[in-house]
């Protein structure tokens, strides 16, 4: 398994939820002058960093487990599939439970995307003969 030194991850791991986290606020800032969508408060900064971070930890906490597979195709689809949808159904109970049922911001979708971007650091060994080590 290739997995990055502990602090490396830790450097890696920041530093790509900071990453998602500038270019979700792009977005925000872009429907803002675009669409006229309500300017983000200091709350909605500090959710969407929180989300970020929390859905790349819950990324890299999967593929610790089932890490990214060397071959592209159906193993790849199958893994994002068991990531993903869980992660969506977190998400939803994650933005019911901080902003209601009706909510100006997609939630569920931002931790999702977080943690299939986070399930990329860690990836197979080709020789592996399918156990942890």
């Amino acid at each position: 398994m290739k997995r990055p030194e502990p602090r490396e991850l830790v450097i890696l791991s920041v530093r790509r939820a900071l990453g998602v986290s500038i270019v979700l606020f792009a977005f925000y800032l872009s429907l803002h002058v675009l669409g006229r969508y309500r300017f983000l408060t200091p709350s909605d900064i500090v959710t969407i960093l929180g989300l970020v971070f929390a859905g790349t930890w819950l990324g890299i906490g999967f593929s610790v487990l089932s890490p990214l597979p060397e071959e592209r195709g159906l193993p790849r689809v199958v893994r994002t599939a068991l990531l993903v949808i869980p992660a969506l159904g977190i998400g939803v109970a994650i933005q019911i439970v901080l902003k209601g049922a009706r909510s100006d911001m997609a939630i569920y979708a931002i931790f999702a995307l977080a943690a299939w971007l986070g399930s990329t650091f860690i990836k197979e060994d080709g020789d592996q003969d399918g156990y942890l080590d």
